[in-house]
């Protein structure tokens, strides 16, 4: 027995001398002891959806590089659908390893203490070493609570499409009014001249749109439109709304001018159906998200581009997208494999590859610098757009509550756009209710 006690001692002042193990060698003791860690890892894509055969492609290469790991990928639909069925799963004691949501939903995770933080893998790969690699922008909506839970993976920022072959043909109306119809719009004045000379209509109809505003997402393209007039965020530390500010006022006055004043833009054209719309070449500027960029590729049929969002006082977008976090009620081994899958999916190869076949950014910086991804940005410029737009891009708002925050958020703009309510009643019913639901929580 003492023999064994002194073997013991002695291998244990070894393993402290040797110093902390790794991620990588904590995961490879655990695999040497127990085998093949499985992981369920819960995606923001539809299951026949042509993203989900390029994440299968992705977690099979995973598969392969870590034969003690073992990825199921789980295809859960949208945003909201997946965060329904994430937040089911951890409530009812059976989560995911690791999981991608919308970047807003942070506090909701935390409020039913469902992630943990990644500080110490972070901080095991060297720190600010590590993260620097990535938009630092893109991190905001992974911080709170003086921690980082979620790593950036599938993100984007909205962006201005529009159609060169429409700027040209109205080209001579454009230089009129002393617009260039060689470039998109670069302030809200040059916006609305653009969109209203590019606006037809024939016997009271609308032939051509001279812009497309958005629903369903219109909450976050709105937001940009807060920061384009210099409002820092539209709610304070998830607890106090900046809805009553004059600001939001003169942006919701804004695009009310554009739907049913001068009529420019339909009163509320469905997310999905705007790209098509756009596609079709009967409109001529959209706001949409980078992530539309391969579907626009593929379906027009005309010579288009893309810019930054125009301003008013000063440039400015929302982030947006969705992140990679580890669930907190599952055994250590499978977080260590878990953060090494995060690590694998955002490494610059993989980080680059999916934004080449998806449109999102490329999040890791070095994966820009790749021989076959600078290939792919000077095929394809307009792709560099989203990612240089990341300079001037603001953390998207996040607070507890956040579906009801959006409900009520996306109801009243439809209402705006729909001419069914005014700017100021919006603007009063949207603080009323957003600070409401803050004060709940």
């Amino acid at each position: 027995m003492k023999r064994f006690l002194g073997l013991s001692i002695v291998l244990i002042l070894i393993l402290s001398l040797a110093g902390p193990l790794t991620v990588a060698e904590d995961l490879q003791r655990y695999k040497d002891v127990e085998g093949t860690v499985k992981l369920d890892f819960y995606f923001v894509v539809g299951v026949a959806g042509p993203l989900a055969t390029v994440m299968d492609n992705m977690v099979e290469q995973f598969n392969e590089e870590h034969p003690n790991i073992k990825v199921n990928p789980v295809y859960c639909g949208n945003y909201n659908d997946t965060m329904a069925k994430v937040q089911s799963a951890i409530l009812s004691g059976n989560p995911p390893e690791v999981f991608v949501v919308e970047i807003s939903e942070l506090y909701t995770l935390l409020g039913i203490d469902g992630i943990i933080p990644l500080d110490k893998y972070i901080e095991k790969e060297g720190g600010e070493e590590f993260t620097s690699q990535y938009f630092q922008a893109l991190y905001g909506n992974a911080k709170a609570k003086g921690h980082i839970w979620g790593q950036p993976f599938q993100r984007s920022t909205p962006i201005l499409y529009y159609n060169k072959d429409l700027f040209a043909k109205n080209a001579e109306e454009l230089r009129a009014v002393g617009l260039d119809p060689n470039r998109a719009p670069r302030t809200w004045f040059e916006l609305e001249r653009y969109a209203e000379i590019l606006t037809e209509r024939k016997n009271g109809k609308t032939k051509t749109w001279g812009l497309i505003l958005p629903g369903g997402w219109n909450d976050w393209i709105f937001e940009g439109f807060t920061y384009q007039n210099g409002l820092p965020t539209l709610i304070e530390d998830g607890e106090v709304s900046h809805f009553d500010s004059l600001k939001v006022r003169q942006a919701l006055k804004f695009w009310y001018k554009l739907t049913n004043e001068i009529k420019a833009s339909p009163p509320l054209k469905p997310w999905t159906e705007t790209p098509m719309a756009f596609n079709a070449g009967n409109v001529g500027m959209m706001y949409y998200s980078t992530g539309g960029l391969p579907l626009v590729r593929k379906q027009s049929d005309f010579d288009f581009g893309v810019a930054f969002q125009p301003m008013h006082v000063e440039y400015g977008v929302p982030v947006g997208g969705g992140d990679f976090h580890i669930s907190k009620g599952i055994s250590p081994e499978k977080q260590d494999a878990a953060w090494e899958f995060i690590k694998f999916m955002t490494s610059p190869e993989m980080a680059a590859y999916w934004s080449r076949e998806s449109g999102y950014i490329c999040i890791n910086k070095k994966g820009l610098e790749l021989p076959e991804m600078q290939e792919y940005l000077e095929k394809y410029p307009n792709a560099s757009v989203a990612a240089d737009q990341l300079q001037v891009a603001h953390s998207k708002i996040m607070a507890p509550g956040f579906q009801e925050i959006r409900k009520t958020f996306v109801a009243n703009l439809d209402k705006l756009m729909q001419g069914k309510q005014g700017p100021i009643e919006t603007q009063k019913k949207l603080h009323k209710e957003v600070q409401n639901i803050l004060d709940q929580y």
